[in-house]
């Protein structure tokens, strides 16, 4: 009887270190973001304007619009440019993209509604920073980022989260595991990253397993900062089956990494099982999802910041990663 209390006492003071590691974080993504700005965002339908160009009269038209957008086309476009566009807006497949983007989309303030909570938050971290005009387009290419973030501007590519609408993305040969994520419910997530890259500049490989996994550590917990509603599926990119896989299997997969003498290790192979994305991680199961490096490196980056008095911005320079992992206190599930 005494071991079995012994027993829920611990699995109790277990819970409790849980969820306090968990309130630790999550109080510190709680900031007083909805009096700064921008109070209001509008958004600027690129794409409406574009394809409703009168192609009998194309250039001429074409030349008429460039005044209105300042920001993101050139000032005076040689017959080159012209034609591109005129073919681009002719285009049968893009035209039925922009038909359902304007499907799916029919209401562009709540696009609105939804990017002024994130452009906030990057305020509140971030207080110098300018906010530019924000505009919609249409891009058709579907292996870049879909939002660019400049200093003149913010091209939001809405045909990046169709819920492949027409098997648009299977028709460009995009991969189920990619098209999945391509959902509207992802595009404040999408904008959040943009802003990480912005502030990071582009990535290199880091120079070993435990380095990568912080780093996109960073990157993750930056996207949740951004906008904390998200849910760790969509932060993660995972279906709700790989997110359940992941957070039942995660001892398992720290003590793969672990006891293969893995985290200072920078061997190719070891690397692509942990970072390289895909349908699933075979090392694992077939069940197990892609880039599980990075859903540690989330874990390990949450404790870190529950345990120690740290903000963001002085996270995203911190380079020591032993030391952010000794001090993270990072113990998985079993």
């Amino acid at each position: 009887m005494k071991d079995k209390c012994l027993y829920i006492i611990g699995v109790l003071l277990i819970l409790i270190v849980s969820c306090t590691e968990s309130e630790g974080y999550k109080k510190k993504l709680k900031v007083p973001f909805k009096n700064l700005e921008p109070q209001e965002v509008e958004i600027i339908e690129f794409n409406k304007a574009l394809f409703a160009l009168d192609t009998a009269n194309f250039e001429e038209e074409y030349r008429a619009l460039l005044p209105k957008y300042p920001e993101i086309l050139f000032d005076n476009p040689d017959e080159q440019e012209i034609s591109y566009m005129k073919s681009f807006v002719t285009d049968t497949f893009l035209i039925r993209i922009n038909e359902l983007v304007n499907e799916t989309f029919p209401d562009i303030e709540l696009v609105a509604d939804e990017v002024k909570g994130v452009y906030q938050h990057f305020k509140y971290y971030f207080p110098d920073w300018i906010v530019p005009p924000t505009f919609t387009y249409v891009s058709g290419d579907y292996y870049n980022r879909p939002i660019g973030i400049g200093d003149e501007s913010i091209m939001i590519g809405l045909d990046f989260y169709l819920s492949n609408k027409d098997l648009v993305y299977d028709k460009v040969g995009l991969p189920r595991y990619i098209s999945r994520r391509c959902q509207p419910f992802s595009l404040t997530r999408d904008l959040a990253e943009a802003f990480y890259y912005q502030c990071q500049g582009s990535r290199i490989n880091q120079k070993s397993v435990l380095a990568e996994m912080i780093e996109q550590g960073k990157r993750l917990y930056f996207i949740e900062a951004l906008d904390p509603s998200l849910p760790d599926s969509i932060i993660l990119g995972y279906s709700a089956q790989q997110m359940a896989w992941a957070d039942e299997n995660e001892g398992q997969v720290w003590a793969t990494v672990v006891g293969n003498d893995m985290l200072f290790n920078n061997d190719l192979k070891q690397r692509r099982m942990l970072f390289n994305d895909g349908p699933f991680t075979s090392a694992f199961a077939e069940q197990a999802p892609a880039r599980l490096g990075e859903y540690v490196g989330l874990k390990i980056v949450r404790s870190f910041m529950s345990n120690n008095d740290e903000t963001l911005t002085t996270l995203l320079k911190m380079t020591d990663y032993q030391d952010i992992l000794q001090r993270s206190g990072y113990k998985p599930r079993k």
